[in-house]
């Protein structure tokens, strides 16, 4: 018994150092743009074989319409989660940015309980620029549309609108020459 226990023991290490040694890029990851008011954001998720999803979400990630599947290739998913495993292990952070209360957005990844900067504020490391590059590349290839505008937001309906003022038939009178002091 006590030779079968230190046999899993050991066997649990060397699968342990396998993982440890291999890239972390085991289960995917996830792209999140938080949209706008203007511009629905979406939800998606990609895994190292190179398959995953895409939906219209909130700006808390909730979805908005049924998720649509896409597979791209197994090279630039790997790429993807390899360069969130540098930024995770190199604590990469971002730079905070001011943004828009109606049209700023914020793009990041999630990995691992890991949050990768926002790609919309300045990134001021290598890693950064490559988790950018490649959130990027994702989103290219999985053939997902360019953000359409959501919804428009009209004036409320009893609202007074003062109508533009019609124009003179005979014109506007010509500027007056400006008088000089004598």
């Amino acid at each position: 018994m006590h030779f079968q226990n230190r046999l899993q023991s050991v066997i649990a290490a060397l699968t342990l150092l396998t993982l440890a040694a291999a890239p972390c890029r085991l289960d995917g990851a996830r792209i999140l743009d938080t949209g706008s008011t203007n511009v629905a954001g979406f939800t998606m998720a990609i895994r190292s074989d190179g398959t995953g999803w895409w939906r219209p979400s909130t700006r808390m990630g909730q979805p908005t319409a049924p998720a649509r599947t896409f597979t791209i290739a197994q090279g630039i998913a790997r790429r993807f989660l390899d360069a969130l495993a540098d930024g995770r292990a190199q604590h990469v952070r971002g730079v905070p940015c001011m943004k828009s209360a109606s049209f700023g957005h914020s793009v990041f990844a999630l990995w691992h309980g890991w949050r990768s900067p926002d790609i919309t504020c300045p990134l001021d490391s290598t890693s950064a620029r490559a988790i950018a590059a490649d959130i990027h590349a994702v989103i290219a290839a999985s053939g997902m549309p360019a953000p359409t505008v959501g919804r428009r937001i009209g004036l409320p309906g009893n609202e007074p609108r003062r109508q533009p003022s019609e124009p003179s038939p005979a014109g506007s009178a010509p500027p007056q020459p400006r008088s000089t002091p004598s």
